[in-house]
């Protein structure tokens, strides 16, 4: 085998494989490059074009982007459930799919508010919310007896997480600081009843070890050691809307993920 067969080997062992085969799960290469990817777009492209736009990053943009945040768990469920087969639902793909048909709601939202004088938000929220809807009928809850559980658990966390704040911390018992924890710690959730009710399997590298040594609540362990310190460092380091945009893609991710375990496993 010359280096060029080599190189082409491993590009698709570790980055094609793992696209078409739902089989083959993330490794170490594809999770690195990917989350390079993704910092490297929120960095140079996300918040650029926000500013392109003139967009404040206020309670009017939050709203209007709030069903495009499940609206990406709700679409990446259709393919683990394999309602819709194709690999435009797997990462990196639904990634790509998804900034898209974003970006392209917002332009239009925005041009409708300069033509037609209505606030953009209302237009872009709504450009969601019926994406979100379309996807409603391919769902039926199964397994009301997870959803509980998964309520349960997190009701735990939040309770324990409010106290310790309040005891310890109470200048950040504010949404800005708690929402993007809580969107990850609901991540955990989903996964630990994912895994110990449905028969689910860990995907990701890390939080896969670290369960493989200490059970399915290491999840937990793996959120609070890298999401608290991350979102602890982007609150008291960055400020005004660039701690806003951090601070809300953290938040996405984990929605995002939480959407798509539930409504893959319920």
């Amino acid at each position: 085998m010359n280096l060029l067969d080599g190189v082409k080997s491993f590009l698709f062992e570790n980055f094609w494989l793992p696209v078409i085969d739902p089989s083959v799960y993330y490794n170490p290469y594809n999770t690195i490059v990917y989350a390079l990817l993704f910092g490297l777009a929120a960095i140079y492209l996300g918040f650029p074009l926000l500013k392109k736009f003139d967009i404040s990053l206020n309670r009017e943009f939050f709203v209007g982007i709030s069903p495009f945040i499940f609206l990406g768990g709700f679409a990446r469920a259709l393919r683990d459930l394999q309602v819709l087969d194709t690999v435009a639902l797997e990462t990196p793909f639904i990634y790509i799919l998804m900034f898209l048909f974003t970006v392209s709601a917002l332009f239009i939202s925005l041009k409708i508010e300069h033509l037609k004088e209505i606030e953009y938000h209302k237009v872009f929220f709504s450009f969601g919310a019926v994406a979100l809807l379309s996807s409603l009928p391919f769902y039926s809850i199964q397994r009301f007896d997870i959803l509980a559980s998964f309520f349960v658990i997190s009701f735990i966390w939040a309770g324990a997480g409010y106290i310790l704040l309040k005891q310890f911390k109470p200048e950040l018992l504010n949404w800005s600081f708690t929402i993007p924890i809580a969107a990850h710690f609901f991540d955990a959730s989903s996964t630990y009843v994912g895994i110990t009710m449905a028969g689910a399997e860990e995907k990701h590298v890390l939080a896969d070890t670290v369960m493989q040594s200490v059970g399915p609540s290491g999840i937990f362990l793996v959120k609070a050691a890298i999401i608290i310190p991350v979102v602890y460092i982007i609150y008291n380091d960055y400020e005004d809307e660039k701690r806003n945009y951090y601070l809300f893609l953290v938040a996405l991710l984990g929605f995002a993920i939480t959407t798509r375990n539930m409504l893959t496993i319920i």
